[in-house]
């Protein structure tokens, strides 16, 4: 259960970052003639800096982490960082060994997967409830430059384009849908959506993925198993709810 789960967690974050960024040219200017001569006086601009994120480091967010409560307010289990490296790249090698119909979606879940991922500080934590089999994961990553950011915040297109998708693992065939959903959690901005996965005995396994950036840092929550789809996305939204308060 931890691995399927931590596996889990580890393609949705990843999914979230890999769509390449596409920035544009700089500005080019119209011509050269300086102010000065041109003979005209112009005033400077007033120029407001922009705020830079504190740059946190995989040990600052483990210990975030550490602080996060789930809904049932126990506190994560934290994946040590070799495991994590591991988990991850293991995560990777699954999503590029299946086929993914349409063609499309297989880009968008393979594509420039490791360089988004270069450089950027990473933590995960885990919630498991043997009770009810609830599953609650949660990824914190920093980082990422301003156009990995920008997909992050908005993947409401490629999870609609992606949203009936047939995938294909060591030769079976796995129906697979994807619906956006609403009111995950309370932070402005937050992409929620229900994975849901046929798999070849008849069984559908649902999971909730939220995701929000909180002063530059991505925060993921993935959750499966429990009492219900609204169970769920109530421990996604807590947990990302959670999280959020510590990352100032």
């Amino acid at each position: 259960m931890k691995t399927s789960a931590l596996a889990t967690l580890a393609v949705a974050a990843l999914l979230a970052l890999t769509v390449p960024a596409c920035a544009g040219p700089a500005a080019t200017p119209v011509n050269d003639v300086s102010p000065a001569a041109s003979g005209t006086a112009t005033a400077a601009p007033i120029v407001t800096p922009t705020p830079i994120p504190k740059a946190y480091t995989n040990a600052d967010l483990a210990g975030i982490v550490r602080q996060v409560r789930d809904s049932a307010d126990r506190r994560l289990t934290v994946l040590p960082e070799t495991d994590l490296a591991a988990t991850i790249e293991q995560s990777k090698e699954m999503v590029a060994a299946i086929e993914v119909a349409p063609a499309a979606c297989k880009e968008f879940a393979t594509a420039s997967t490791v360089p988004a991922l270069d450089g950027a500080a990473m933590a995960m934590g885990l919630s498991t409830d043997s009770g009810t089999g609830a599953v609650t994961a949660l990824s914190l990553l920093s980082g990422l430059d301003e156009a990995a950011l920008a997909n992050v915040a908005d993947p409401a297109a490629q999870l609609q384009q992606c949203s009936d998708m047939t995938v294909t693992v060591s030769g079976i065939a796995v129906p697979v849908t994807i619906a956006m959903l609403d009111s995950v959690g309370g932070l402005a901005e937050t992409t929620a959506y229900r994975t849901e996965t046929q798999l070849p005995d008849g069984q559908v396994q649902s999971t909730i993925t939220a995701q929000a950036i909180q002063q530059g840092v991505v925060l993921t929550a993935v959750a499966t198993g429990g009492e219900s789809e609204t169970d769920a996305a109530t421990r996604a939204g807590a947990l990302l709810d959670a999280a959020a308060a510590f990352i100032k």
